[in-house]
């Protein structure tokens, strides 16, 4: 058991120690200017995958409390982020995220 743990310990530590630039949604402006950085060495056929399965993820967490909260014209401020779902996540997360739904969806 200790080995089992040690072993996801490890795990957790190597994946934060990945050198991929990671999305930021403490903010608005902190996810513009991640997403950037995210995606300023794709070319253009990788950023319009990763543009694509952005849409995706970001659709598909929208709940239905968010869908009365537009309705009833809550403030913005007082609304979930639509962020929140990508934070921390890289541009290959986001991409498997976006096909773990697409196949989900079939």
């Amino acid at each position: 058991m200790k080995k089992f743990f040690a072993s996801l310990l490890f795990l957790a530590l190597l994946a934060g120690c990945s050198s991929e630039p990671q999305l930021d949604a403490s903010t608005e402006e902190a996810f513009e200017q991640s997403l950037e950085a995210v995606a300023a060495e794709m070319d253009e056929e990788q950023r319009q995958e990763f543009a694509e399965a952005l849409l995706i993820v970001m659709l598909h967490n929208i709940t239905r409390d968010d869908m009365m909260a537009a309705q009833r014209d809550t403030p913005p401020e007082e609304m979930a982020s639509p962020y929140a779902g990508l934070d921390k996540m890289t541009a290959q997360e986001v991409i498997a995220e976006a096909k773990k739904i697409r196949d989900a969806a079939r």
